[in-house]
């Protein structure tokens, strides 16, 4: 079983972007754990062994810092010997005010820091290596991406634009949320898959199945078509052939398998 530790946010400034910072050390430890879509971009700062990906049966050696970026298909993680991570968490939108860059090009994707910003992974480096405790640490972490943050008041306002959009509930269309908000619906599209990686519809599928199997983890319903209509999904064929798409498994043998990381984890909260 993992311990980690995660850190919730000072900074106002940060909030808007940044869920959380986590911290996992284990020594001697033998990780191999299924990953699956999530609607969290994290940027990863190993400081210790090799983190490796399995992606589609092909194994993907990541840098010490790197980016996994959204995800719409599961993966396996493995890392073996003393393991020391920190890792960030932020919001589907929440990378690009750090890069100010396009992010279509890394979902599904295990991208080296420094090709997508020197400046930051740079600055990241400085931050974690210069300290030796942990909080001090997450407190230079913290620092670094308050200096980093580039916004301005048009960024904010589609980046709110795109939050909204996510805590819709399933019985909606892009063109009806468009319409209300005054918004072109192809102005819209362009802008969420250039600051997220994705496009709206399916940037609203991977969160629904991220709230479907956190119910399944979590809640354990003894029923799966009360699952499937509670999230809006037409019935339950619906909902498993959704759920496999993004998981490699049915919901039924999903509660079985237990491989994720989220099953396999005990969290604190500081």
């Amino acid at each position: 079983m993992l311990n980690i530790t995660r850190y919730y946010i000072k900074n106002d400034c940060l909030k808007p972007w940044v869920k959380f910072i986590w911290y996992l050390e284990a020594p001697d430890a033998n990780i191999c754990y299924k990953l699956l879509p999530t609607d969290c971009i994290d940027i990863i700062l190993n400081l210790s062994g090799d983190i490796s990906y399995e992606i589609d049966s092909k194994t993907n050696y990541a840098a010490p810092f790197h980016i996994n970026g959204l995800r719409s298909r599961y993966s396996y993680i493995r890392q073996t010997g003393d393991i020391r991570v920190f890792g960030i968490s932020f919001y589907p939108f929440g990378l690009y005010p750090f890069v100010n860059k396009s992010l279509a090009c890394i979902n599904d994707k295990i991208v080296d820091l420094f090709m997508l910003s020197t400046t930051l992974a740079q600055n990241l480096k400085l931050s974690v290596l210069n300290e030796l405790i942990t909080e001090n640490i997450v407190d230079c972490i913290e620092k670094t991406l308050y200096l980093e943050l580039e916004i301005t008041e048009s960024y904010i306002n589609k980046a709110r634009l795109i939050f909204d959009f996510l805590e819709l509930d399933s019985d909606f269309t892009i063109q009806s949320f468009c319409s209300e908000h005054e918004v072109n619906v192809k102005t819209f599209t362009r802008n969420v898959k250039y600051y997220t990686g994705y496009t709206p519809k399916i940037l609203h599928s991977i969160k629904r199945f991220q709230k479907t199997r956190n119910q399944l983890i979590c809640q354990k319903p003894s029923q799966l078509l009360d699952l499937a209509y509670d999230n809006g999904f037409a019935d339950q064929a619906h909902f498993t052939r959704e759920f496999y798409k993004f998981s490699g498994t049915s919901p039924r043998a999903f509660r079985k398998e237990k491989s994720t990381v989220k099953e396999n984890t005990e969290y604190t909260y500081r």
